[in-house]
């Protein structure tokens, strides 16, 4: 169960720790706590009484969706800490906790899949359902009815409403199937709207944008100026370790440092814009991930902007927005000409 946990950036999240900033983010926060509630009341009766259906309120579960840096992920992994690990004296409900990545990735069939997770777990925490191809559609759906019939409930996050998840791409029959199917009668859908709040924290680290000379000549100052430990990777670099180191021991070698310095971000296909991806997503979780530091020709809105873009290429697009907010979190954007040299 170790390894089916919450990001450790997100081990003292809770829902009284959760600000909503907008009504329909409040809305949110007490749909998460209704569905502790329920959840608890549904694991609460013995085993025997599962087996006859019954309207509890709860249906197959929560799906919690909306732009990036509105608190989803906050609000998924506090309902991981508030059932599997109750502070109020309840009884505890196990908990997994998976990225759907790693669901789509993972070799099992569905139904060996779903095992696994049921053997360990009453309720399924899925982080960031994206679905960028029929494959990675038909196994999502394969496996969320897969743990239906094994009685795990869902709860899960992302950025795009089900309806937008393959409009414009893989054609509304199949689209208005999926919604009707697996999502609207199945799971009770919240929208948590709002700005990204991680436009909003004070960064850290530091992003040159412009010339590639002088971006980098700023950036050898910061550089020449940080404490060791510390590394400098060229992007093509980083891109060439990502094939060739396993991603967790990636992530590792790359927090060892304090401050980290990519030069020449330049994202130029959807195998980097994946790869870049990730990289940002397994560094953001960390508790404390290094200082970072990068430079590139043009902002990180419009490295893999989704205009223009169509299929897969769109779709992800779609998600770059996360890796690009999540960037944009650790690193203040400075124009070269403004304040390069602050």
């Amino acid at each position: 169960m170790t390894a089916l946990r919450p990001p450790a950036r997100y081990d003292t999240a809770r829902l009284d720790s959760y600000v909503p900033q907008t009504d329909g983010q409040a809305e949110a926060r007490d749909k998460a706590r209704s569905f502790v509630r329920l959840v608890r009341i549904r694991e609460g009766r013995p085993s025997w009484m599962r087996l006859f259906k019954r309207d509890d309120g709860l249906r197959g579960g929560l799906y919690l969706v909306g732009p990036v840096g509105t608190g989803k992920t906050h609000l998924l992994a506090s309902i991981f800490h508030a059932l599997n690990s109750p502070e109020d004296g309840s009884k505890p409900v196990p908990c997994a906790y998976t990225h759907s990545s790693a669901l789509l990735r993972a070799q099992e069939p569905p139904e060996a899949y779903a095992d696994r997770i049921a053997e360990q777990a009453r309720v399924l925490c899925l982080d960031e359902v994206e679905l960028d191809d029929p494959a990675g559609e038909v196994r999502l759906i394969a496996v969320l009815k897969a743990l239906r019939e094994r009685g795990v409930t869902l709860a899960a996050t992302s950025n795009a409403e089900p309806e937008n998840f393959v409009s414009a791409r893989q054609g509304r029959e199949r689209l208005e199937r999926f919604i009707s199917e697996e999502f609207a009668a199945q799971y009770h859908v919240v929208f948590v709207g709002g700005d990204d709040f991680r436009q909003r924290l004070d960064k850290e680290g530091r992003a040159w944008v412009g010339d590639a000379e002088a971006t980098r000549a700023a950036m050898r100052t910061a550089y020449d100026a940080a404490p060791e430990p510390k590394r400098w990777l060229g992007f093509d670099e980083l891109i060439r370790l990502t094939t060739e180191v396993e991603r967790t021991r990636l992530t590792e070698h790359l927090a060892e440092a304090r401050a980290l310095f990519l030069d020449g971000i330049d994202v130029t296909d959807t195998d980097d814009a994946l790869r870049l991806l990730r990289v940002a997503d397994d560094l953001y979780g960390l508790p404390s991930p290094p200082t970072l530091y990068f430079t590139s020709a043009t902002t990180p809105a419009d490295w893999f902007a989704a205009d223009g873009r169509r299929g897969i290429e769109a779709a992800i697009a779609e998600k770059f927005t996360r890796t690009t907010s999540r960037l944009t979190a650790l690193a203040e954007v400075t124009h070269v000409g403004e304040a390069a040299h602050r």
